[in-house]
């Protein structure tokens, strides 16, 4: 079961739906860049500490080292982005539009020399509609009396934010392959961490508003550290495994866990259109992971 791609790309898309549901609490708690700073400094010691228990070495090679800044610099940004769009928007809309991002690596792939096939063009077709319908149904959620979630602005502003960091991220789903092959897992996780949390914290420093870390929010924060790196774990864990892209569509299925949380828990409307697009998204990348 350990060597089954779709085995780590389940446990990933477990502790994501899990994590970016924590992630408004987080957001909220501290504000959305010092709560991904927080998550990336936690998530650094649990790596760290992991790889002390398990002896893994550390591989100081430097042939591969652009990979591992590419896919630390895209998660970092990308992360920014994500989580700034599901503290202050729907979190039923962010998370489906960014696990959109293997339809997007799509037309970066053929700007790179990729010649797709005509059905990764129509699973590419599908993410995108299922993005259409989420997009349309929780934009009709709006009105007067909605809260300020769902004011036109901040789910313009949701959708915009929510896209730029799937693009991210499908750019850097190469980087990521490579990084791995290359460091492993663990090493590849660390340095994601480690990066994210020093170019974090520069941020942070050179803000004229001081970020503040109550005690009463460090719990939600070492849980939101905790979880998202597991899953970044999780997911490279499955890479290294035969027909590694299993694992990325299996994890795409976290945004059906984070919608429902955020349904039952945040009590946001999901319309059965919406469920819909999300289904189409969950699809599409499936397809894509098939054939591509």
């Amino acid at each position: 079961m350990l060597e089954n791609a779709v085995f780590w790309g389940a446990g990933c898309a477990f502790v994501w739906g899990f994590s970016d549901y924590i992630a408004r609490y987080a957001g909220r708690s501290v504000g959305p860049m010092a709560a991904t700073f927080a998550m990336m400094m936690v998530g650094g010691l649990l790596i760290i500490a992991i790889m002390a228990v398990t002896e893994t070495p550390v591989d100081w090679r430097l042939d591969g080292l652009h990979w591992l800044l590419a896919i630390a610099g895209g998660v970092t940004i990308g992360a920014m982005l994500f989580f700034h769009a599901v503290t202050h928007g729907p979190v039923s809309l962010a998370a489906p539009m960014v696990a959109s991002y293997p339809a997007v690596a799509v037309p970066i792939s053929v700007a790179l020399g990729a010649e797709p096939k005509p059905i990764i063009w129509g699973a590419m077709a599908i993410t995108l509609s299922g993005i259409w319908l989420v997009a349309r149904s929780v934009s009709a959620s709006g009105g007067e009396d909605a809260p300020k979630e769902y004011t036109p602005a901040v789910i313009r502003r949701t959708i915009i934010l929510s896209l730029a960091a799937a693009s991210i991220y499908a750019a850097s789903l190469t980087a990521a392959d490579r990084a791995v092959e290359i460091y492993g897992s663990l090493q590849t996780v660390l340095v994601i961490r480690l990066f994210g949390t020093v170019v974090l914290f520069a941020v942070l420093l050179s803000r004229r508003e001081k970020a503040r870390f109550p005690m009463r929010a460090w719990p939600v924060l070492a849980a939101f550290g905790i979880l998202d790196t597991l899953g970044h774990m999780f997911l490279f864990f499955g890479l290294e495994t035969t027909h590694g892209e299993y694992a990325i569509v299996a994890s795409v299925a976290y945004t059906a866990v984070t919608v429902l949380l955020a349904r039952i828990f945040l009590r946001e409307p999901v319309s059965k259109l919406q469920w819909g697009g999300v289904a189409l998204i969950i699809a599409g990348v499936a397809v894509l992971g098939a054939f591509g």
